[in-house]
């Protein structure tokens, strides 16, 4: 192991350092025109991935595929050349960032520049706070829409005296979703509140913003429907999917503290939201042979929490009048016990992390030159994250399958009578799942890049990062919890200290063969370890290095009216982890749980082209078509009573296979009319291939009128198609036969969605 570490290290390093990538650079290196504009002629396709475009929610970017199983926690945010949050388990990167009239400048980073530096795989979203401008400057900006969100930002800029400027930037966001839940007329209530003061010297400026970021959020949009064998739903009679609620109607989380043991009631948006006070000290300084340094220190303290209701089966309850058999449920009312209940019940379990302390301390140090063929950057990077007990309530309860349903209780037939299986409030295993995890999480990382335009025609950019992580901590085991207690840390917990050396290495060669076209090649190699966090749980998660080799090639062509980027691209990542549970029917009612930890890999073949058509003044148009087959590799398990499953070769879950984007625009004096529309084929529901979502559309709409310099109005919609967007997987199918999965047509199903059709209205003011 250190032998291969100390040869790769070595090799990528001085590959890098002499050779590197400037396209990786950080906020004083390459930008979009530095690479639009290189003597080899690189693509113009594809420079818009309309990425804030998000049909999941309003708050943050959108996932983009990259031929891999999309990561849990969402797009990678950073702010001033820094993550916004180290660990989204720990705290969302919507609870401390929203796009606000605050960001400078705001841009998309590849699979290649996040590697490098943002230590995470996929795309990720890039911003740079505004630090004070020349003159006096302000911007005001309010929307709205047709669910009655109230959206509004405020940012001024300027000088001050002696070198100094100023920023000032307020952002509050009140959005009540697309549904009435009964506790809170908006499901997502967001103020932050940013000050910078700059000063400008003679080789540099330097300055320190202060963020202040409260946040109260339910984002889980789930909702019960019919279940088609072709992969499509339907609403149930009597409700509307993404138009009503589907959170139970109290708000109020009756639980086991894990670390008291003791029972209290939580509100699940002010126990469990998030409060940040974030300080960046950032700046750059021009050294005399024209080297800069470009910096950002950051001390981040949260007190965060999380609400996570994991929704399971939906099941019938017998009839007032059917005769009883033994393991048949008969529910109530928890509101009103003596109120039977005979529809169907939704059931689940509750996860809720109360707010708790996070001290995140960052830096990122970087050196740069550009000269006129080569464009360099080396830099150290360090992320200290401590996590102080964070823990995770659990419990397990069911409610009516109904808009704005009630908790139910409920009671089970033994044979001979009924027994009551929950409490008052319609709970039962308090803390079965509980989660608990203490201690730092550590990332330091030497970066390097170069831009090296060899010629007229041959351009290469190649990128290091070279990590090492380490954690240290202490979690509440399976062995801990059989000896000191399975409701709360009662007992002792086990240390955990882990080590990783973690490898990326990138490399993009551009050659103009033609005048207007040429050949791109692009090969990667990244490595990623994981986090304290996924020691929540009583499992041990074995966690490994995962390797994420691939590469890529194919052609360009330039032309006044068409862009054109063409490629074949293999991807692949290996050890993803999947903590399930499978469960058995040993007796009537008696069902015995297996819980592991199964490692998998995901290899993905692809074909992408990336057209950008100009016909005409005014008229853009934006195609990108991909092709894929990702399968499961090393796929294979055993459970606890012997049965053996095999998921190798089979497609990937929740990752569609044809991916088609078109997005055509069109400008005309003071308007713009624009749309998007994505096509995402079907999805496997499930490792074993023997269920289907169908394949949807995700559409959007808008028309902007520029009044004059400083004043626009935009209207745009989102669902035109208005499609249900059913994704994802589908609980408790793990193992589903192709036999079993019969007995979930046409039944009900709970399961995610995408927003239903909503007008948003735009106004922004410069002053």
């Amino acid at each position: 192991m250190k032998k291969n570490f100390f040869k790769w290290a070595f090799l990528i390093t001085a590959l890098a350092l002499t050779t590197g990538s400037g396209t990786v650079a950080a906020q004083n290196v390459a930008s979009k025109s530095d690479t639009d504009t290189t003597k080899t002629s690189a693509p113009k396709a594809g420079e818009t991935a309309n990425v804030m475009l998000n049909a999941s929610s309003e708050s943050g970017p959108r996932s983009v595929n990259i031929g891999l199983p999309a990561s849990v926690g969402g797009t990678t945010i950073l702010e001033n050349g820094l993550p916004v949050t180290y660990d989204y388990m720990g705290q969302s990167p919507t609870a401390v960032w929203r796009q606000d009239a605050g960001i400078a400048r705001f841009s998309v980073l590849n699979v290649a520049e996040t590697a490098i530096l943002a230590s995470d795989i996929g795309v990720s979203v890039s911003t740079f706070t505004n630090r004070g401008s020349e003159k006096f400057k302000g911007s005001a900006a309010f929307a709205t829409n047709s669910y009655g969100l109230l959206r509004g930002d405020i940012g001024i800029s300027g000088p001050l005296k002696n070198g100094f400027y100023y920023s000032l930037t307020a952002f509050i966001d009140m959005n009540p979703g697309t549904f009435r839940a009964n506790f809170s007329s908006f499901l997502d209530k967001a103020q932050m509140y940013k000050g910078v003061l700059s000063k400008k010297y003679a080789n540099g400026q330097i300055a320190i913003q202060y963020k202040f970021a409260y946040n109260e959020v339910i984002s889980g949009k789930q909702s019960p429907y019919t279940y088609r064998k072709d992969g499509t739903v339907e609403q149930i009679p009597g409700f509307r999917i993404g138009n009503d609620s589907y959170l139970e109607q109290s708000g109020l989380l009756h639980v086991v503290n894990p670390l008291t043991g003791k029972q209290e009631t939580w509100d699940a948006m002010k126990d469990l939201a998030s409060t940040s006070h974030v300080i960046d000290l950032m700046g750059d300084h021009k050294l005399s042979n024209g080297t800069v340094l470009d910096y950002t220190l950051r001390y981040h303290y949260a007190n965060s929490g999380m609400y996570n209701p994991y929704l399971t089966t939906i099941i019938q309850g017998i009839g007032k009048d059917d005769t009883p058999k033994a393991g048949n449920n008969r529910y109530f009312y928890a509101d009103n016990p003596d109120a039977p209940y005979t529809g169907p019940v939704q059931n689940g379990m509750m996860i809720a992390a109360p707010s708790s302390e996070k001290n995140t301390l960052m830096a990122r140090l970087e050196l740069s030159k550009k000269s006129d063929n080569h464009h360099w950057m080396v830099g150290l990077h360090n992320w200290y994250y401590n996590i102080d007990k964070a823990t995770m309530a659990t419990y397990s309860y069911q409610f009516e399958a109904a808009p704005n349903p009630r908790a139910l209780i409920y009671e089970q037939f033994d044979g001979t009578k009924w027994v009551k299986k929950t409490d008052e409030y319609g709970n039962r295993n308090y803390n079965a799942a509980m989660q608990y995890y203490n201690g730092i999480d550590n990332k330091m990382a030497l970066v390097g890049s170069e831009k090296w335009t060899i010629n007229n025609q041959l351009s290469l950019d190649l990128g290091t990062r070279l990590e090492w992580q380490r954690i240290d901590g202490d979690w509440y085991s399976a062995d801990d919890r059989k000896a000191g207690g399975t409701q709360w840390v009662s007992g002792n917990t086990s240390p955990i200290k882990k080590d990783w050396f973690n490898i990326t290495g990138t490399a993009t060669a551009t050659y103009k063969a033609f005048r207007n076209a040429g050949f791109l090649a692009d090969v990667m190699y990244i490595q990623q370890a994981g986090k304290l966090s996924m020691y929540a749980g009583a499992d041990d998660p074995a966690i490994e290095t995962c390797e994420i080799p691939g590469f890529s090639a194919g052609v360009y062509f330039n032309h006044p009216i068409v862009s054109l980027v063409s490629k074949v691209t293999k991807i692949k990542r290996t050890n993803f982890k999947n903590n399930s549970t499978f469960n058995k029917e040993v007796s009537p009612g008696v069902i015995e749980t297996d819980k592991q930890t199964n490692g998998y890999d995901v290899n993905t073949i692809g074909w992408t082209t990336d057209l950008l058509f100009t016909p005409f003044k005014g008229f853009k148009l934006h195609v990108l078509l991909t092709l894929q087959n990702p399968k499961y590799e090393n796929y294979s398990f055993s459970t606890k009573w012997g049965e053996h499953y095999d998921f190798s070769g089979n497609v990937a879950r929740s990752v569609s296979k044809t991916l088609v984007e078109i997005d055509p625009s069109y400008t005309y004096g003071k308007f713009n009319i624009w749309a998007s529309a994505r096509y995402f084929s079907k999805e496997y529901a499930n490792y074993p291939n023997t269920l289907v979502f169908a394949g949807r559309w995700e559409t959007f709409a808008g028309l902007n009128f520029k009044y004059d310099k400083n004043i626009d109005f935009g209207i745009s919609a989102v669902n035109l198609l208005n499609q249900s967007g059913a994704q994802g997987s589908i609980s408790g199918t793990n193992t589903t036969t192709a036999e079993q999965a019969k007995a979930l047509y046409d039944n009900l199903l709970c399961g995610t969605y995408i927003r239903p059709f909503t007008l948003e209205f735009k106004t922004k003011i410069r002053f």
